[in-house]
This record gives C-alpha cells, sequence and structure tokens, in this order.
C-alpha cells in the first residue's frame, strides 16, 4: 500500500461507512470539510454491493482509508468477503468490522455459525497482520472470549456496548483497543466506556450515519470533534494533551496511515 500524502492529523475517524446511501448527496462535501479540520477517515464496508465502492472512495481521497468486513447477520458470505479482502489486502487499512451480533440473532444454531465466520475472519486478520475492527452488540463478553482464545492481535473493538469492566480488563490485559463514537454526549454506558479504557488503548470514531450526538440525526465524521471533547470532559483532559494521545494510538494501530 502506497503512503498517502497529508497535511497535518488532528484525529482519525477510525469507524464510519462512507459508502452508505446516507451520503449519496454529500459525501465529497462531507470528506473535504472533514479534510480541512484535520480529520482522517477509515471508512468500513460491511456489505458486499458496497466492497468495490468503499475501496474506490479511498483511492479518490487522501484523508480517506478503507476497510472491508462483513455484516455479522450475513455470515453465510464468508467465504466471498475472505476472498475479496485477499485480492485487496495491499489497500485496506484495516479488516472490518466482523464480529458478532446477539441482538439480532437469537438462534443458538445461527450464532454458532455466525461465530465460526468470525473465526475465519480473526484467522485472516493475523494472516495479512491487519487490525480487526469488532462489532459485538449484545455479544461483548462472548466476542472478546474468542478474540483471546484465537489469540487475535490488532483488535479494535468498535462502539462496544457491553459492561465496562470487561474493556478495562481487554484493554489493561489483552491490549485491545475501544473506540468511543458521537452517541456518547447523550449515554451513560459509553461515558463509563472512556473512564474504564486504558488511555492508550483509546480511540474515537463516529460510525457514521449511525450513533449520532442527537438520537435519529445523521451522523457524520464532521462531528468527530464533538466525540474528542466530551471525552475531554468526562477524563478532565488538558485538549491538547489528549489528542495528542488518541492520534498516538489510532496510529499505533493503524500503521498504514501516515501523516
Amino acid at each position: 500500500m502506497e503512503t498517502k500524502k497529508l497535511n497535518v492529523i488532528r484525529l482519525i475517524d477510525t469507524h464510519c461507512h462512507l459508502a452508505s446511501v446516507e451520503f449519496e448527496m454529500d459525501l465529497v462535501e462531507i470528506i473535504e470539510k472533514s479534510f480541512k479540520l484535520g480529520i482522517a477517515i477509515i471508512s468500513s464496508s460491511i456489505e458486499k454491493d458496497e466492497w468495490d465502492t468503499n475501496l474506490e472512495i479511498s483511492r479518490k481521497y487522501d484523508s480517506v482509508f478503507a476497510s472491508s468486513g462483513l455484516n455479522p447477520e450475513k455470515w453465510v458470505e464468508s467465504n466471498s468477503a475472505i476472498k475479496w479482502i485477499r485480492e485487496h489486502s495491499d489497500e485496506l487499512v484495516a479488516i472490518g468490522e466482523v464480529g458478532l451480533d446477539h441482538y439480532r440473532i437469537r438462534d443458538h444454531k445461527e450464532r454458532e455459525l455466525q461465530k465460526t465466520a468470525f473465526v475465519d475472519m480473526i484467522g485472516l486478520s493475523k494472516e495479512l497482520n491487519l487490525p480487526i475492527q469488532v462489532h459485538s452488540r449484545s455479544a461483548g463478553r462472548a466476542a472478546l472470549h474468542v478474540l483471546e482464545e484465537e489469540n487475535a492481535s490488532l483488535v479494535h473493538m468498535h462502539a462496544f456496548d457491553g459492561r465496562s469492566s470487561l474493556a478495562r480488563m481487554a484493554s489493561n490485559e489483552l491490549d485491545y483497543y475501544f473506540s468511543i463514537p458521537a452517541s456518547v454526549v447523550r449515554s451513560p454506558q459509553k461515558r463509563k466506556l472512556v473512564k474504564a479504557v486504558n488511555i492508550e488503548r483509546l480511540l474515537v470514531e463516529t460510525d457514521s450515519p449511525v450513533l449520532a450526538p442527537d438520537r435519529g440525526s445523521r451522523n457524520s465524521p464532521l462531528n468527530l470533534p464533538i466525540v474528542f471533547q466530551e471525552i475531554a470532559k468526562i477524563l478532565q483532559r488538558d485538549e491538547d494533551e489528549l489528542q495528542a494521545i488518541i492520534l498516538e494510538n489510532s496510529f499505533r494501530l493503524y500503521s498504514r496511515i501516515h501523516s
């Protein structure tokens, strides 16, 4: 992967979905405004019909980097996803998001098949030495167990909705990274998460177009400063100092991104 030439990066939106239909009308404007604010973006595609589109966006804009994975509900497409990721791995900065979703998937047998697909993706992450972005909705403990069992490394738990004690353990003992989304301004659980995560494993994300600061609104990478400022308030840290820490964390995990 060729290093992109960027201006100074202030923050990295480590997880969003720019290939989503919600951005069709103003994608260019959002990317350009984010760039002016010093925001680099990791855009994740999790649907088969978005993989190529997402990659094209990253090719066109120096401030956008691609991650490709699979919606956990689409575990049946795991082999196709693995094949596509292998073929395009040189242009990716991560695999994901992938993982477990016990909120939507309730059937035990289907959860086991979902887990099998997740294990395969963890293996791919290790094979390609790429970070893995993990979805674990209502499955925080289960996802962390699988990751530890499979000796996963370079792990990014995105929008983690599990207990803060689990995040504390995983960030301190397993060196997993956790990203805080824009919903932190209205979510007691995410506020607890901020305090629990080892500060050297703390990242920021928007998860655009969802998890906006205002419930029901469309989210975008332009809201990333809101995330950062809220975290600074929660931790009572100097903003410049905290920005440097979070940016260093982001570069440490996502080594293919350089300023």
